[in-house]
């Protein structure tokens, strides 16, 4: 049910019994796949619908939910989650590095859920906005390998997310730079941004459809970004 259709007494009743269908460890998982999907729309609604959630310790429900053994439901947690950017909470929950772990692992599993992977790298592109978050994900030693390998997959809508984050991790200097200095990032941008800029004939050999092309053109701005950072 689309959340902008209830009242707002209807959306804040909805949401307690949402979180116990999916705590309930005698549900099924499609009646847990089912609440979260309700649980990912109820948190794109409002910040009143987010703090609700929150509240009723929808972050603890929803984590433990991302490490379930259904592909679905694990790809739905990771959507409701994403949804509750930027409510305090959330942040301060990936600031913990444990936690900004499993994100990041999430987001490096493209090939067995890609859509799983496509919610964690968006989430991430929002939350290393925040300092804290982008220091520690520059300490994770599993992040160097997920950025290269996202920027070699050739999804764009992958590849738009992970060049959001390179470049708020470049913005952010010190260490968080350094990583992306260090891992032989610049010269794929570089490379990239050379064989796809103004749509030269890197793209009209692709045969792209114009919504991709439109992507495409973004993810080449993004790489001229970075590489002008560099220098």
């Amino acid at each position: 049910t689309n959340p902008s259709l209830l009242n707002t007494s209807q959306c804040m009743g909805a949401i307690k019994p949402l979180l116990q269908l999916v705590k309930d460890t005698e549900s099924s998982d499609l009646q847990k796949f089912e609440a979260l999907l309700s649980l990912t729309n109820l948190a794109s609604h409002s910040d009143s619908t987010k703090q609700r959630i929150v509240s009723e310790k929808g972050i603890n429900i929803l984590s433990y939910a991302m490490f379930s053994n259904h592909e679905l439901v694990r790809r739905a947690a990771t959507e409701a989650l994403s949804n509750l950017v930027p409510h305090p909470d959330m942040i301060d929950h990936l600031r913990q590095h444990e936690k900004l772990k499993v994100w990041i692992a999430f987001s490096g599993d493209f090939e067995d859920n890609f859509e799983c992977s496509r919610a964690a790298l968006g989430c991430l592109a929002m939350v290393t906005q925040d300092r804290t978050i982008a220091l520690e994900l520059a300490k994770a030693s599993r992040s160097k390998g997920m950025i290269k390998e996202i920027l070699e997959c050739g999804n764009l809508e992958l590849m738009h997310r992970v060049l959001v984050i390179i470049l708020n991790l470049m913005e952010h200097g010190d260490e968080c730079k350094e990583l992306i200095l260090s891992s032989g990032t610049v010269a794929f941008c570089e490379a990239y941004a050379r064989s796809y800029q103004n749509g030269g004939a890197g793209v009209s050999e692709l045969e792209l459809a114009p919504s991709d092309r439109k992507l495409m053109g973004v993810t080449v701005q993004l790489a001229q970004e970075i590489v002008s950072m560099s220098s």
